[in-house]
């Protein structure tokens, strides 16, 4: 089993997220998992700064060999921050998914982090997978 950050929280979309609760903001990235999982990302697109999203509305998408895998934003927010590195690197996912983050937003609703999983919740998530 790879072990999940513990400062980190997660979704059941294979989503990890850095919070800032005293300042609303949150980091976004991939997990390891989900890297894995799609084998070879050849290209990345990411909401733009300014971005009004909704928690669970699709944002990112992933390019790969033979399809376009599509990811839910965690939280409702606007976008701050994309990491062009890997907009214009996706493979730097591959070499650390908890290093090589995707977006920085500012969160609306503190509740919907209480949706969010811990690293121990995850980790039993996807066992049971």
């Amino acid at each position: 089993m790879i072990g999940h950050p513990a400062e980190l929280s997660y979704t059941k979309h294979h989503l990890w997220v850095r919070m800032d609760k005293e300042a609303h903001t949150a980091v976004v990235g991939i997990t390891e998992e989900l890297v894995e999982q799609l084998a070879e990302i050849f290209g990345i697109d990411m909401p733009m700064v300014g971005d009004e999203l909704d928690m669970d509305t699709f944002c990112i998408h992933l390019h790969l060999k033979n399809r376009i895998h599509h990811l839910r934003s965690p939280l409702t927010g606007r976008v701050t921050e994309i990491n062009r590195d890997v907009l214009d690197s996706a493979s730097l996912l591959h070499l650390s998914a908890y290093k090589n983050w995707l977006y920085r937003m500012e969160y609306d609703d503190p509740d919907e982090v209480h949706l969010l999983m811990s690293g121990d919740q995850y980790s039993r998530f996807l066992d049971h997978l």
